[in-house]
């Protein structure tokens, strides 16, 4: 045993915390400044909306063969969409 509790460390974890949010806070206003964000978020948003209509046919003849891995790229192309065009217009 080494005579500590788990309780006296605590400060370096949030001190490592903190310095960490300040890290993720500085690399977020970086990105924010960035001139493509704006266009690459609209871009993104406006996909994930029209997205889903291209599932339709896809859908209705079913999936089979080369159309799984069609439906299933245009899934992930959906899901890359979502997470970049998330905060579109949230200023």
């Amino acid at each position: 045993m080494s005579g500590t509790t788990p309780f006296e460390n605590d400060g370096d974890d949030i001190s490592r915390t903190a310095v960490g949010r300040e890290k993720l806070t500085a690399l977020h206003a970086k990105y924010r400044e960035h001139a493509l964000t704006t266009p690459l978020q609209f871009v993104s948003f406006w996909s994930a909306v029209v997205l889903p209509f291209l599932y339709v046919p896809l859908l209705m003849d079913g999936l089979a063969g080369a159309e799984i891995t069609v439906f299933l790229s245009l899934l992930a192309c959906h899901v890359v969409a979502l997470f970049a065009g998330h905060s579109y217009g949230q200023e």
